[in-house]
């Protein structure tokens, strides 16, 4: 009976380490003197981008992270997300990073320094595009005038203008 048992949960499917859709979530909220922006990235998915990239054994999102994982975070996403406001690539303050509720995503928090009214905003989003074929990026976009954008970013997606 214990084999039998043993044999049924190895041929199970192991749902908490595979998922079937590719996506990310980031939220970019202009405030009076800021933009606040929260990405929500699935670990394994980041986990599997660094391992191509050559980095092994990070750890991420368990108590054996290696302390290298938010500069590695912060310099790829700098890479992939990009901001436009006002006609210029932002640059932004890492705030810091959590892992979900659910233990299958990292939450990343960034912050922009607002440099007067903002006339002309657009993004761009290609995180893990380059390793995962179905990426998909959603973009929620609040700023302050009340203009609310959701947006949709994959593989060949270009620069999208807000405002």
């Amino acid at each position: 009976m214990k084999v039998f048992l043993l044999s049924i949960c190895l041929c199970l499917p192991f749902e908490s380490t595979i998922h079937e859709y590719f996506f990310s979530h980031t939220d970019i909220i202009e405030k009076e003197t800021t933009f606040e922006i929260s990405c929500n990235i699935f670990i394994d998915d980041l986990d599997n981008m660094f391992e191509t990239d050559g980095f092994k054994a990070l750890n991420l999102g368990t108590n054996k992270e290696d302390p290298k994982v938010d500069s590695l975070l912060n310099s790829y996403i700098k890479d992939k997300l990009k901001l436009i406001i006002n006609d210029q690539v932002a640059s932004w303050d890492w705030i810091g990073k959590e892992v979900s509720e659910d233990l299958m995503s990292f939450w990343i928090y960034l912050e922009v320094p607002k440099k007067g009214k903002t006339n002309t905003f657009s993004i761009e989003n290609k995180i893990l595009t380059e390793t995962i074929g179905q990426q998909k990026n959603i973009v929620n976009v609040l700023l302050e005038d009340n203009t609310k954008r959701y947006l949709l970013f994959q593989k060949s997606s270009k620069t999208k203008i807000i405002k």
